[in-house]
């Protein structure tokens, strides 16, 4: 063979080699599982879904960047506000092998019934709602966290305001679960501690929809506030007979459980002056106005109250899974030991695992809106309280 000949097949065989096979595919991405569980059916599923959009618009920012090292796919699951639902959501994902963390929950009896399912699973449980103490410190678990500030920060702020007002004689109507109870005796504790006094406290039912023994009962006592302890659904039933009743003359006020915009539209112009003792005010950072922008620019739904805890959740899970990759027990240890920069500011955690930092702000209903009060037409003079006239 012709020296010719030879190098004529090594230039053609060269030439297959680098051309003929194409470049080298990346390697796939392992696909990793998170879960979500809210309310998205029910008298929640307002919040639930807007946390559940909030969720997901984190998990598309991260993923959008490309550079994230896993393919990452949320599960979502409907605890539908009641707590045999919510361990059911809650055993169907933590059974799940694939998936790795979870963020849970609005309504704290949920999350009371859920904690032990995830601890023995070994599964991270980042709580997005839930504002009662137990969930985190009843137990000596170290799977759940939770982002949201507790109901005892909400009740004294609530009562911070109750002693500027200077209403410091009140009557509260609770709903009989355990986060009423909860609310009820907190907020009993707070306005005690500031010297007010609670007249007496009235008992309701989830469900319930007349309240006029409750309100027969609050107009003997003349209280100078009423503290609805409970949900958006009853309260705004509460609120509408009571004023319907002459009851205008007495500070209405509730906790971050009634700071839903389904209260607005429900109440109608009965919500006017409504106090809440609410959640972070998105509009007082750049972060949370760039949430804001972020999430109206893919969603129709209002985020409701919840929604920037859902999206930091899920950068935390994110941000650990990243970190340690999919192993269970290493996400929940990598939680636990980091603080994160989030929507609400600083998240850091106390050694149960409650953040305690992050926003808690004092709402008033205007126009059927949540509205800071000090950003509100109240707090400038130009509107006079209801119960101040």
């Amino acid at each position: 063979m012709s020296k010719k000949l030879v190098y004529a097949l090594l230039a053609i065989l060269m030439t297959v080699g680098l051309f003929g096979c194409g470049p080298a595919k990346p390697a796939e991405k392992q696909t990793v599982k998170i879960g979500f569980i809210g309310p998205l059916s029910g008298g929640g599923a307002a919040v639930g879904i807007g946390a559940k959009n909030s969720f997901q618009l984190k998990v598309d920012e991260v993923l959008a960047s490309g550079d994230y090292p896993y393919n990452v796919v949320v599960v979502y699951e409907d605890d539908a506000s009641d707590p045999a639902t919510g361990v059911a959501a809650a055993t169907k994902i933590a059974s799940d092998p694939d998936v790795v963390a979870a963020a849970t929950h609005w309504n704290s009896p949920v999350g009371l019934a859920t904690v032990d399912v995830f601890h023995k699973y070994g599964m991270a449980q980042v709580f997005w709602g839930t504002i009662h103490r137990d969930i985190i410190y009843g137990n000596d678990y170290k799977e759940p966290v939770r982002v949201i500030p507790t109901s005892e920060q909400s009740m004294e702020l609530a009562a911070d305001y109750a002693k500027q007002f200077g209403i410091m004689k009140w009557v509260i109507i609770n709903d009989t679960t355990d986060y009423g109870t909860k609310i009820r005796d907190e907020f009993t504790a707070a306005i005690e501690k500031r010297g007010g006094e609670v007249l007496e406290a009235i008992g309701v039912t989830v469900g319930q929809q007349d309240f006029s023994a409750a309100l027969s009962r609050v107009a003997e006592l003349q209280p100078e506030g009423i503290f609805y302890a409970g949900v958006t659904t009853e309260a705004a039933g509460v609120r509408m007979q009571a004023v319907k009743m002459g009851l205008t003359n007495v500070l209405f006020m509730g906790p971050p459980g009634i700071q839903s915009d389904t209260f607005g539209e429900i109440t109608g112009a009965d919500a006017e002056g409504t106090f809440c003792s609410g959640t972070f005010d998105v509009n007082s950072s750049e972060a949370g106005k760039a949430f804001v922008e972020a999430y109206n620019a893919k969603y129709t739904e209002p985020f409701e109250q919840n929604g920037p805890y859902a999206y930091d959740s899920a950068a935390i899970i994110l941000e650990a899974l990243k970190a340690v990759g999919p192993d269970r027990a290493k996400i929940v240890d990598y939680i636990l030991s980091h603080s994160y920069q989030g929507v609400i500011g600083k998240i850091e955690w106390d050694e149960y695992g409650q953040n305690y930092v992050g926003g808690l702000t004092m709402y008033v209903n205007q126009d059927q809106k949540w509205v800071k009060y000090e950003d509100s037409e109240y707090a400038s003079g130009k509107r006079t309280l209801p119960w101040a006239k």
